[in-house]
């Protein structure tokens, strides 16, 4: 067991979760940070050192903070290159400013990255050398380690594999990337295709019962429209997977987030996908399996990043 401490900020686009972390595990969860502070980057920034200082006092064997931020990141430079969801956070230095503030080594990671890594490291990718990682949620998050190293590509972009086209006349997304995978399988998407699905079957479906949970809820009742919904959904995921599984051959794909909540009556359908569109080769041995850190996981990865990234400022 490790006994290096860190501290790591999971920023999300309204609230920023804190906690001391060691070996994988929570000792003190912060205070949560609400992240939109009127635009105003300056005080954010100050909010955030004052709960480092606050952390630390408290655990003073914390040597590092790390942070998970939802957008893109220069971990050379320790900058936030620009978070789309957050207004004023473009070419901020956090890292340096962090590290002047605290006197504490510091790191920046995109958050995607940060919970791939923690699953690797101390959850379900635990073990093998090639993961593939994916969050299902409002959006669609990905991240690769590659050869028991977290790959970031040539830009430090690699890993999004919510932009990946499942269908290239398909739907235009954020990015022009027609038919990205994102575009079918967040949140709001599923909730609008399972009240399609109950059209096409001559019933209506309120919005609250097009929420995942009741969703889940009415498969396991047998409603077998509801089974078709989680069917159509796991397909398109099992398509996008499929993709990447013939690119990188990994060992083992771990998926979180809350529309991963749907457990197996979701990844029942993504793991028979698997199977008719890729060689026998390629998944008699592959695991597809739920995440184990749950809403922990950006916490711990950024705190472990901390500790073990290359481009940490020390």
């Amino acid at each position: 067991m490790s006994t290096a401490t860190a501290i790591g900020f999971d920023m999300g686009a309204t609230s920023t979760k804190t906690g001391v972390v060691q070996d994988g595990k929570i000792l003190t969860r912060g205070n949560v940070i609400e992240t939109r502070q009127d635009g105003d980057t300056e005080a954010l920034i100050e909010s955030f050192t004052k709960e480092i200082r606050r952390l630390k006092e408290w655990n003073p064997e914390a040597e590092a903070v790390g942070f998970g931020v939802p957008g893109i990141i220069n971990p050379l430079e320790g900058v936030v290159v620009n978070l789309t969801n957050v207004k004023g956070w473009t070419d901020i230095a956090l890292r340096s400013m962090i590290t002047e503030r605290t006197g504490l080594s510091c790191n920046l990671e995109n958050d995607a990255k940060a919970m791939a890594y923690a699953e690797w490291k101390h959850g379900a990718g635990q073990s093998v050398p090639n993961v593939v990682c994916v969050t299902l949620g409002t959006a669609v998050g990905g991240a690769l380690i590659l050869n028991g190293r977290l790959y970031r590509g040539a830009t430090w972009v690699a890993g999004e594999i919510g932009q990946t086209s499942i269908d290239y006349r398909g739907v235009d997304f954020v990015y022009g990337n027609k038919g990205a995978l994102e575009a079918y399988v967040g949140h709001r998407q599923i909730s609008a295709r399972a009240k399609e699905i109950y059209a096409q079957a001559g019933k209506s479906l309120s919005d609250e019962h097009a929420h995942l949970e009741l969703l889940c809820q009415a498969a396991d009742e047998g409603d077998e429209i509801a089974d078709k919904v989680w069917q159509d959904i796991g397909t398109k995921i099992g398509v996008g997977l499929s993709n990447v599984i013939w690119l990188v051959n990994p060992d083992r794909i771990v998926i979180g987030g809350g529309v991963a909540q749907a457990g197996e009556r979701l990844f029942k359908y993504i793991r028979q996908t698997i199977r008719t569109r890729c060689e026998k080769t390629f998944w008699e041995k592959l695991g597809v399996i739920p995440a184990t850190l749950g809403n922990d996981a950006g916490i711990i990865g950024a705190a472990t990043l901390a500790l073990e990234s290359e481009f940490r400022l020390k």
